[in-house]
């Protein structure tokens, strides 16, 4: 059997909608290797590579993007991962508020550890957290300023230096 001229198409730059023609080999590997690279791909934006960057599926444009920075979407809790790993993933508390999450091996158990500000219940009722406690120990007193606005001192009784 004989294949005709007509039908060997030897550089796919006019590629036929019917089943009527057959790529060279050649026409075959220079078309793979023109797209075999992410950015040559429909479904990606690759734009300023730098170090560091990592490649990230955006919801809005339908496509794998390249980002220097982590974006989550707030879940209730991802499913426990094995105990030789860690899902780290933003939480969300209730409609107001989120926390950054990690669910990771502790005591030979799984288990979620929230990796931002500490809960607290304002005198106002706000239940939003607070930031990182202040410590003076110069003055010997704490500082916890709450989401809500509010702020606390607290004396620290019996301060003592031990080293």
């Amino acid at each position: 059997m004989f294949i005709k001229d007509e039908i060997i198409d030897t550089d796919l730059a006019n590629v036929s909608s019917l089943d009527d023609t057959l790529p060279t080999a050649k026409a075959t590997k220079t078309y793979v290797d023109s797209t075999n690279t992410i950015s040559a791909a429909t479904d990606t934006t690759i734009t300023s590579v730098q170090d560091n960057n990592h490649f990230q599926y955006d919801g809005a444009s339908s496509k794998w993007v390249n980002r220097s920075f982590l974006d989550f979407d707030k879940i209730a809790a991802p499913a426990d991962p094995t105990t030789e790993e860690g899902r780290l993933y933003l939480k969300e508390i209730n409609a107001n508020n989120n926390a950054l999450a990690v669910k990771l091996q502790k005591a030979g158990s799984v288990v979620e550890v929230e990796l931002t500000s500490p809960g607290c219940v304002c005198e106002c009722g706000s239940t939003d957290g607070a930031k990182d406690p202040i410590y003076n120990f110069a003055e010997g007193i704490m500082i916890v300023e709450l989401y809500c606005g509010h702020s606390y001192e607290m004396s620290i009784p019996n301060l003592r230096r031990i080293k």
